[in-house]
């Protein structure tokens, strides 16, 4: 299968935490499995005081933040370094880590990023730069929860061309990853409810839609129909098959509906105890 170039620059936003470490190592997992390289990214935030300081005392504490952040990107360039992967470094300044991210994304393969940072709370709780950074970047992005060799994927499919966009990307990652895949469709239950062979049907249709849509060489790729809410399923089955990574198409809803609606991605992102990749409609 050709995968030459599938992934060529991975963005790695650091901060110091458990969280970031977990996605470093990942990164560096992926970037000697495509022979990416990959740019480590920290985002000082702006010393913003409640009152003023006399200079010398706002000098100092700029100064170690500042030293701080080369600390933490420092570690981020020798660990992978020391894995033989090529890295650079950026550091910038902003209230916000998500809108550096956003601004440098465009310029990536892959986002490689902890699922929350050191002052955020949950193990697996998506944080609230994650969280912007998936429900606005335009490519595909991996938010990591638990390191792994993302050897066993789950493929969330509907038969839209979004989420077939996620298995043609999934597949292209597990030809490089050595992984298995499981394509999952779940079907609402109101429709079960009505009339459990027209959603069998469908279900089953729309797993061979996908199948049929994508070129898988010699990939292993199992199918499975669920029935029920298809965020909770789709989570709910990851852990219980015990699947180290959720790939997800994403539409790209617009401002408003996201704040009114969310999405399957969204949901999902936020419910799972894996690490979960969201390819955008537009990357």
């Amino acid at each position: 299968m050709e995968t030459k170039e599938f992934v060529r620059k991975i963005l790695v936003p650091v901060d110091g935490s458990v969280s970031s470490l977990m996605a470093e190592e990942t990164a560096s997992l992926i970037a000697k499995k495509t022979r990416a390289t990959v740019t480590v990214l920290q985002v000082m935030q702006e010393l913003r005081l409640g009152s003023p300081l006399p200079r010398n005392v706002e000098e100092e504490l700029s100064g170690r933040i500042e030293q701080e952040a080369e600390k933490i990107t420092n570690e981020a360039r020798a660990l992978f370094t020391e894995e033989g992967v090529t890295v650079d470094a950026k550091m910038t300044k902003r209230d916000n880590p998500a809108d550096s991210i956003l601004e440098l994304s465009n310029d990536y393969d892959l986002i490689v990023m902890g699922v929350h940072g050191e002052s955020e709370k949950g193990p697996y709780t998506l944080g609230s730069v994650a969280k912007n950074v998936v429900r606005n970047v335009t490519r595909p992005t991996l938010i990591v929860k638990k390191v792994s060799d993302l050897s066993n994927m789950l493929v969330g499919i509907d038969g839209s061309e979004h989420s077939i966009k996620a298995f043609e990307y999934a597949v292209k990652l597990a030809g490089r990853m050595g992984s298995r895949i499981t394509l999952l469709n779940v079907q609402e239950l109101r429709i079960h409810t009505v009339s459990p062979e027209t959603a069998k049907e469908i279900g089953n249709q729309t797993l061979s839609k996908a199948l049929n849509a994508v070129e898988k060489g010699s990939l292993e790729v199992s199918k499975r129909l669920e029935f029920g809410v298809p965020s909770d399923v789709i989570a709910e089955f990851a852990e219980k098959e015990k699947h180290d990574l959720i790939v997800l198409g994403s539409r790209g809803l617009g401002a408003v509906r996201r704040f009114l609606l969310g999405s399957i991605s969204d949901d999902v992102s936020l419910k799972a105890k894996c690490s979960v990749l969201i390819v955008p409609a537009k990357a």
